[in-house]
C-alpha cells in the first residue's frame, strides 16, 4: 500500500510535500492528525520527506486554512442543502450529527452575553474537544461545533486554532518518542475517511431506495 500510495502522490504532488501537505492537513477527517505523519514518512516521500515540525507547522497551516471559511459559510450551507431534495437527508444527518457533539458541550438554544461564563465555559470547551487528538474531533468537527453552539466569527476562529495546535504538538511529541507509528497513523485516518464515505454512499442509496418505494406504495393505495 505504501507504494502505492508514494507513486499516488508522487503523480499528484511531485516533489511538492509542502504543497500535498497543506492541501491534505483541509481533508476532513485526515486533517492535521493526519497530515503530520504523512508528511514525515520516508516511505511516502523519500529524500524530501519532513522532519516532525517542519511537517507539523505546514499541517497546522493547512488545517486552520480552513477554520474561517467554515465558521462563515457552516450555517448558511446546511440550510441550503437541507432546502434541496437531492442533499436534504445528507445534510440534515450531518447536522444531527453535530447538534449531538454540541450538546455534550452546551445546549445550542441557551443564550449567554458575551464574556459571561457561560460563555467562558463555551470557548474552553471547544478548545479541548479540537486539542485531543482523536479521529473526527478536528477543525471541521471542532468548527462546526463552535457555530452551532452560538460562538461568533472570532471566538470559533480563536478556539478551534489553539486546539488544533495543541493536537498538532502532541501528535508531534507521540511521532518523535514512537517513530514506528508515523505510518499507521496516517493509515488510521486515511482508512476512516474512506469508511465514512462508503457509510455515507450506503446510507444515501439505501434511503433513496426507501423513499422511492414509499413512492411506489402510496400510489398504488391511492389507486
Amino acid at each position: 500500500m505504501t507504494a502505492f500510495l508514494n507513486n499516488l502522490f508522487s503523480t499528484i504532488f511531485g516533489d511538492n510535500v509542502v504543497l500535498a501537505t497543506i492541501l491534505i492537513a483541509m481533508v476532513p477527517v485526515i486533517e492535521l492528525r493526519g497530515a503530520i505523519p504523512f508528511a514525515s514518512n520516508p516511505g511516502f516521500w523519500g529524500i524530501h520527506t519532513l522532519n516532525n515540525w517542519s511537517a507539523f507547522a505546514w499541517s497546522v497551516l493547512g488545517s486552520c486554512l480552513i477554520v474561517p471559511i467554515l465558521s462563515l459559510i457552516f450555517t448558511p450551507v446546511i440550510k441550503w442543502l437541507k432546502s434541496t431534495k437531492f442533499f436534504g437527508k445528507i445534510a440534515t444527518s450531518f447536522e444531527n450529527r453535530v447538534r449531538h457533539k454540541a450538546s455534550s458541550i452546551k445546549d445550542a438554544n441557551i443564550k449567554s452575553k458575551k464574556f459571561s461564563k457561560s460563555y467562558w465555559l463555551k470557548l474552553l470547551a471547544v478548545f479541548v474537544f479540537v486539542a485531543v487528538p482523536l479521529p473526527l474531533t478536528g477543525a471541521w468537527t471542532g468548527t462546526c461545533v463552535a457555530v452551532f453552539i452560538g460562538l461568533d466569527f472570532w471566538s470559533t476562529c480563536i478556539s478551534v486554532i489553539l486546539g488544533n495546535i495543541v493536537a498538532g504538538v502532541l501528535i508531534t511529541l507521540i511521532l518523535q518518542f514512537f517513530p514506528i507509528l508515523n505510518e499507521w497513523l496516517f493509515y488510521i485516518f486515511f482508512i476512516l475517511l474512506a469508511v465514512i464515505i462508503v457509510y455515507e454512499i450506503i446510507r444515501f442509496v439505501i434511503a433513496k431506495a426507501k423513499s422511492k418505494n414509499d413512492s411506489a406504495d402510496n400510489s398504488n393505495n391511492e389507486n
